[in-house]
């Protein structure tokens, strides 16, 4: 019941992170949505990693989940809307105990994490060669 709460408490900071749309979308005439098209092609959306004081909750809720498979599962609510550093990503790794387990939550994780600069962090979790090889690879298809 407890990680149960905790569950949905990383569940709702989630959906609070998702941007909300518009029921019902207003026309807008042909000239507006040539200029919005010609603005979205010169400025691309630039991917953030989740704010600091949102990583730090998750971070706890995650450090005070017994069993790694419930820590996967409170990962995997929390990359729902969110994206991570590798530094972030890093961390929550360093709070799982064995190699499968993290290779797992790096398969869920790996699509959401916006740098590639720091992937040595996210690689040093790793004990094995065969693991930090399958971690490689994950990382590489992302």
């Amino acid at each position: 019941m407890k990680n149960l709460k905790k569950i949905m408490l990383i569940a709702l900071i989630a959906l609070m992170m998702i941007p909300v749309q518009a029921a019902a979308q207003v026309r807008k005439p042909k000239a507006q949505m040539e200029k919005r098209e010609k603005r979205e092609k010169r400025n691309p959306v630039m991917l953030r990693a989740m704010r600091d004081n949102d990583f730090s909750m998750v971070y706890r809720v995650v450090k005070n989940t017994s069993f790694d498979k419930n820590k996967i599962d409170i990962i995997r609510v929390a990359c729902i809307g969110s994206n991570f550093s590798s530094n972030q990503c890093a961390k929550l790794l360093s709070l799982l105990s064995f190699d499968d387990n993290k290779l797992e939550a790096l398969e869920v994780m790996a699509p959401k994490v916006v740098d590639d600069r720091d992937y040595n962090k996210i690689m040093k979790q790793f004990s094995f060669k065969s693991s930090k090889e399958k971690a490689a690879k994950i990382l590489m298809k992302r």
